[in-house]
């Protein structure tokens, strides 16, 4: 069997602030979630967690991909807890503005780099889609 892979953070340009492999596409893909308003893959156990991912030549059966929406706002509700909790109004109903966001990712991990990289926010990430029970 042969198996690729790629780590799972900063391997994205930082002028674009695009990757050549996404880890949460590749959850997606793989039928774990689906994308909420604020950009994340929620699962059917909410969005606080991590992906990584790697890719082999086996042949494995597809997971069916949850036809539920998981994001409320998305399934007809009023939450946007995660526009809300965005200290940087880089999250809107719209669209997420990557440079904003990452500007306040670097101007945290500024704050702590006594502690070594910790450029992460995630605030957005918080709120009703982060655990479900």
């Amino acid at each position: 069997i042969q198996v690729a892979f790629q780590k799972a953070t900063h391997d994205f340009d930082p002028v674009d602030l695009k990757a050549a492999w996404s880890h949460k596409s590749a959850a997606f893909v793989a039928g774990l979630g689906r994308f909420g308003r604020h950009q994340l893959l929620i699962t059917s156990k909410g969005c606080a967690g991590r992906f990584g991912s790697f890719v082999l030549d086996a042949e494995i059966p597809p997971t069916r991909r949850p036809e539920e929406e998981f994001c409320l706002h998305k399934k007809g509700g009023n939450c946007l807890y995660c526009v809300k909790s965005c200290p940087v109004q880089a999250l809107t109903v719209e669209a997420l503005d990557k440079q904003v966001c990452y500007r306040r990712l670097l101007a945290v991990g500024e704050m702590f780099k006594d502690i070594g990289l910790c450029d992460v926010c995630g605030k957005c990430a918080m709120g009703p889609c982060a655990f479900y029970q």
